[in-house]
Order: structure tokens, then sequence, then C-alpha cells
């Protein structure tokens, strides 16, 4: 039977940012994947997209991606989730689906590639730019030079881990920190640290904010980039 292509798409932060191989790509993909993270919301990446892109004439395809930590997202797409997207590609269709940042990193997108590879189905990836590199230019922030290390984390590891983290490597990127900075900025404090982290907040978006971080509740999309002053 016909099959067409799946591709993963990352938009970036931003429209300005969004590459020329994913402008590509997602014009002449027949079929658009936009994730949504509550029913009859709006794709934060389908905004950032179509301000590039046209999606008139293609058919879209909301997928649900609630964020809750202990969620197994690779077990729900084995399911029937993913049904609509493997009937288009069964027809043969071009599918893309959209996410935020870089397909590598942290990516909805990255589970339905897989999925969707182990299938059986053609699948590519198209880089974006991830935010924590698009806040770091935005910032004027070297990650990592020379010799130097970098590691980066989601912010709801565990906290032995990030402890762990500062003390062996030189730059440290903690993603979706928000619910962290109650006990992580106090411990950078101790460990005089706090005036060698940036804080990334809604890079992109509306409520864009760059400085140091502090202990209050913050949105959603915070990241921290911590350089160790050793190497200085």
């Amino acid at each position: 039977m016909k099959t067409g292509i799946f591709y993963a798409v990352g938009v970036g932060t931003e429209p300005l940012d969004l590459t020329l191989r994913a402008k590509q790509v997602l014009e002449t993909a027949e079929v658009l994947v936009t994730p949504i993270t509550r029913a009859g919301e709006p794709s934060a990446a389908a905004r950032i997209a179509e301000q590039v892109v046209s999606f008139s004439g293609k058919e879209i395809i909301p997928l649900l991606f609630p964020m809750q930590k202990h969620l197994d997202y690779r077990e729900r797409l084995r399911g029937e989730l993913l049904q609509p997207v493997r009937d288009c590609l069964q027809a043969g269709k071009r599918v893309a689906m959209v996410t935020l940042g870089d397909v590598s990193i942290y990516s909805t997108a990255a589970y339905v590639q897989q999925v969707l590879e182990a299938d059986g189905y053609a699948t590519e990836v198209v880089a974006g730019i991830s935010a924590f590199s698009a806040g770091a230019a935005k910032a004027k922030c070297s990650l990592c030079e020379r010799q130097e290390s970098l590691l980066v984390l989601p912010g709801g590891a565990a906290p032995e881990t990030i402890q762990q983290a500062l003390e062996q490597f030189d730059t440290l990127v903690l993603m979706k920190a928000g619910k962290a900075l109650p006990w992580l900025v106090p411990l950078l404090q101790e460990r005089q640290l706090l005036e060698h982290t940036t804080m990334l907040q809604n890079i992109g978006m509306e409520g864009e904010w760059i400085g140091t971080p502090t202990a209050e509740p913050t949105s959603y999309f915070t990241t921290l980039i911590i350089r160790h002053p050793r190497n200085k």
C-alpha cells in the first residue's frame, strides 16, 4: 500500500527563527500535526509556524499531550491516539508535526517520530533552534568554551541530581525549571552561583524576560543557565 512520510519539525521559539528547511517542509506538507496540552486550546508551536507558513488548505490534526510528569507518552502513542496520522500516511500524504524548539531536546514530536518509525513508516527530523540556545543568544551568554562541559537537565530532576550536576559540570542548563526555583534559588545563593545564573522566561513569546532568577513562582517556559565561575 502506498505510504507517505512523517516529518518532525522544530519551529524554534519565534517566527524569525524558523529555518528555511522547516519552512519548506511545512509549506509542502498536506497534513499538519499540532501538539496541545489541553483540549480546545491553541498550539504554541502552531502559532509560531502559521506566522510564516499558510495553513490554508491543510488538514490539521491536534494531538493531546497533557503536561504530567509521569505520563508515558510512548505508551499512549502506541494506542489509538496516532491512528489519524497513520491513516494519512497510509494514504500517501506528507505529514508534518510542529514542536517548540528543537526536536531532539525534550520534544513531544520525538516520541511520535520514534513510534511511527518503529511501525515501519518513513520519517525525517528537521532541526530547530532550542529555547536555551535562543535565550543564550539574546542574553549574549556563552554556554561553553574551550574544554568546558555542558549538561542539560529537566527542571523536574531530583534535587540531588541537580546538586551533583552543579559540582561536576561547568555549565548547567535547566529547562522548565519554574517549580524548582523555591528550593534552587537559596541553594545557588549558598554556593555563590546566583550572580552567575541567567533566567530565561517565555523566550520568543509574550512576557519574554531575561535576568537573575527569583524564588517566586514563574512561567512554565522557564530556563536557567548556570555558569560556574571556576574557569573564569
